[in-house]
């Protein structure tokens, strides 16, 4: 039939949303989460199936928070609070998470009817960029300033104001506020005026393998694609086994939202980026019946979806999601292997003339042996050697960096098994009876040498003014080392999966 199409959120999360196809929430595409690589399995045999978007897939900005704002216990020496803004934030494959828009096809007649099977249509959906120009950047940077306090009040209540950093990256919360509509109080409003933000919407047009670039797309006009526009592909889902004669005359369709892309712009700017809001569209082609091959393709769009930022590699609420496991070689079984004639394997490193870097490390601090060298060097290392190497300097410069910038958090971050454990038993006992770093038995002193992996640890915490001000902060250090006093984080929560209102129980 020769009609056109119209494109809705799947009919489970309208369900949820208590939506009707009219409404115009109900006009976007549905982003679904996933913790998974399998997650296409569970989108095949269940639709519903999928995480509910929670606190942590916000964006947010790190604020500092003074010191009688902190809390108590751990919190003490947590100097940063993450203000979350309502802007979606998609996490990277490398987090654990994965992304599918879908999208459910209607025909665009009264009452939006069911299509059933349909040929000769296909679905794709293209990712867009939004970038935003201002008029006046000291009005934007008031507007962040003021939106980031805001949400800081909102979050975290405290009588104790926080100190928003004047750094490059805080205009970002206000990009963020207005791509999300972000309530705003009269003073923000005024300042939004003095901004006048114009929206720029770009398509990312391919080139040759592995290149393109962004251009822009006039967002006034209606949707149209660009010569050469990224369109990415749509899969039809099969009818759920049991669903009943009205439920197979739907028509689903799903795609995999990239969150990460090797492509890169002519400047070697990769497509997507953490710094940078998107949005998804999709469409349905329509292809000319037959006789009428000469036709062009007819084109019918949904309305973009919530907008989002892409999480970076580094993103703590995205790394904590996936534990990498190393194991150091084995002393004992390396030493024995060197007792026979080396194999070919290895790390070759070849230094050429005039680049190699000798050092004479009999005195301290070592100094630099003369030349640099004349001929090409070739020397083969065993792998084992750059692991246990990078290990010590790691060890070695970790208690350094701790104790000469102060960043107790970074102790918090790391647990050791099974010798820190009864370790801290120890140390907290201890402190909760009232101990004191002078006080300190030798035994407790090496306990603590442990802990904090470093020598006379007593002796260098007793030196810094923030123990000495307040002996029992000490205490808190050691609880907030114990990964037992932390509250574990939640299991990802599943969606609801509402009941189908075509198919009576």
């Amino acid at each position: 039939m020769d009609h056109p199409y119209a494109l809705r959120a799947p009919w489970y999360v309208r369900e949820r949303d208590r939506l009707t196809p009219f409404d115009a929430d109900a006009r976007r595409p549905a982003l679904q989460k996933y913790g998974g690589a399998d997650f296409v399995d569970r989108l095949l045999a269940d639709p519903r199936d999928s995480l509910r978007f929670l606190p942590e897939d916000r964006w947010g900005f790190p604020v500092t928070v003074p010191k009688g704002g902190r809390g108590s216990g751990r919190l003490r020496f947590v100097d940063q609070a993450m203000v979350l803004s309502p802007l979606r934030k998609l996490y990277q494959p490398l987090h654990s998470r994965f992304y599918a828009v879908v999208v459910e096809l209607f025909c665009d007649e009264p009452g939006l009817p069911r299509p059933g099977q349909v040929e000769g249509v296909d679905l794709s959906f293209v990712v867009r960029r939004e970038r935003t120009e201002v008029a006046d950047a000291q009005a934007l940077r008031e507007l962040a300033r003021s939106l980031t306090d805001s949400l800081y009040r909102a979050q975290y209540p405290s009588p104790v104001p926080s100190a928003v950093p004047d750094t490059d990256d805080l205009d970002d919360v206000a990009f963020a506020g207005t791509a999300a509509r972000l309530p705003l109080t009269p003073e923000q409003r005024q300042l939004l005026e003095r901004v006048r933000p114009r929206r720029i919407v770009e398509a990312w047009v391919t080139g040759p393998a592995g290149t393109g670039g962004w251009r822009a797309v006039d967002d006034q006009a209606p949707p149209a694609l660009l010569d050469g526009e990224l369109e990415l592909p749509m899969y039809q889902l099969p009818p759920r086994e049991g669903d009943c004669a009205p439920a197979r005359s739907r028509s689903l369709w799903f795609g995999v939202v990239p969150t990460h892309a090797a492509d890169v712009d002519d400047q070697g700017r990769p497509r997507l980026d953490d710094r940078t809001v998107y949005r998804v569209r999709c469409l349905a082609r329509r292809h000319p019946g037959p006789g009428h091959e000469h036709c062009p393709d007819r084109l019918f769009w949904s309305e973009p979806t919530l907008p989002y930022r892409v999480a970076p590699h580094m993103d703590p609420d995205g790394t904590k999601n996936h534990r990498v496991t190393i194991t150091m070689p084995d002393f004992r079984a390396v030493a024995a292997r060197a007792g026979r004639p080396p194999g070919p394997g290895g790390v070759e490193i070849v230094q050429p003339p005039g680049s190699q870097l000798r050092m004479n490390a009999s005195g301290f601090p070592p100094t630099p042996s003369a030349g640099l060298g004349l001929t090409t060097s070739r020397c083969t290392f065993a792998l084992e050697i750059f692991v246990i190497v990078s290990m010590f300097v790691f060890s070695l410069f970790l208690p350094v960096v701790v104790f000469v910038f102060q960043l107790w958090w970074l102790l918090i971050l790391r647990f050791c098994l099974p010798s820190e454990a009864t370790a801290l038993a120890q140390l907290e006992a201890y402190f909760d009876g009232g101990g004191t770093l002078e006080a300190m038995s030798a035994e407790l002193r090496a306990e603590l040498d442990e802990v904090m992996e470093t020598v006379d640890a007593a002796g260098q915490l007793a030196d810094v003014p923030l123990f000495d001000d307040d002996p029992t902060q000490v205490g808190d250090l050691v609880r907030g080392l114990d990964p037992g006093k932390a509250v574990p984080p939640a299991p990802p929560v599943p969606e609801g999966k509402p009941d189908d209102p075509l198919c009576p129980p």
